[in-house]
């Protein structure tokens, strides 16, 4: 089932930019390129304050960190396009941290570029000297060779033709087999559970608290099913400002007495769940 959170957030563009900022601070420049692109494909429109999951807040900016990546790597003309794009213009001004460096490294991207577009002077070119030509010795006719005459060969005789031998015919190939096909995880995980998930990344928290996983019949979405129930009633608490630690810790209980190896996915659930679930047994 851990395929299910993989397929599900990998179409959300929050999961994508976490995964961005967390590889901005590992300086893997190459990975913040490829997921903010992918943010950038599920959402063109960036945003001063956006809530990534739980309590935590970020600035939406795929573009501005598309630009320091670029900068990074040493393209400094798509690092221009990005910072200079006016979806960025509109709300880069309202996260001063981000602006100062932007400002900072746009500068030194603008005066690379100035440097590389100014043509190199033209090298005077000097003559070489021209060496005189001298008219080269004609030679000498060729003698030609006595030609002895020529002796009638002897006819040869003639060989018999070659009979081909006649060919096999050529095996026909078998026609190739279908390959088997491999059902998608979303095709391999009950609707149930999937629609559970779904809500659960949407923030449809009140929602996903609502869940009867006891009546499934798969016993493995079962055990997920009290899993996410378990993660809605602590956001929602914590959101709400209550204590639900008991009916979250049973939902926990119940769900590793279906599954003991059943581990919360660190890009899915917040790491007070993840110390919550650790400390319940």
């Amino acid at each position: 089932m851990v395929g299910l959170y993989a397929t599900v957030a990998g179409a959300d563009y929050k999961d994508s930019y976490s995964r961005g900022l967390e590889a901005v601070k590992d300086g893997d420049w190459a990975e913040v390129r490829n997921r903010m692109q992918e943010a950038l494909a599920d959402n063109a429109e960036p945003a001063p304050r956006i809530r990534l999951y739980g309590q935590r807040w970020e600035p939406y900016v795929p573009q501005y960190f598309l630009g320091l990546a670029a900068f990074k790597l040493g393209d400094c003309k798509t690092a221009v396009a990005q910072w200079r794009s006016a979806a960025n213009q509109g709300v880069i001004g309202k996260v001063a941290a981000l602006k100062a460096a932007q400002d900072r490294d746009l500068s030194i991207c603008e005066t690379r570029l100035a440097g590389t577009d100014k043509p190199a002077p033209d090298k005077p070119v000097t003559p070489e000297p021209v060496q005189p030509v001298r008219p080269e010795p004609k030679p000498e006719p060729a003698q030609p060779e006595p030609v002895e005459p020529s002796r009638p060969e002897p006819e040869k005789p003639k060989p018999e033709p070659v009979r081909p031998e006649p060919r096999p015919d050529p095996p026909k190939p078998e026609p190739p087999k279908p390959a088997p096909t491999t059902p998608t995880v979303a095709q391999r995980v009950p609707d149930a559970l999937l629609g559970a998930m779904r809500a659960f990344l949407a923030g449809r928290y009140a929602e996903v608290a609502q869940l009867a996983p006891d009546t499934w019949s798969d016993p493995k979405a079962k055990a997920h099913g009290f899993l996410l129930r378990a993660a809605a009633r602590h956001m929602q608490a914590q959101l709400e400002g209550k204590d639900a630690t008991d009916a979250v810790r049973n939902d926990i209980r119940a769900a590793l007495a279906i599954d003991a190896r059943l581990v919360p996915d660190a890009t899915v659930f917040s790491p007070r769940f993840r110390l919550l679930f650790a400390a319940t047994r």
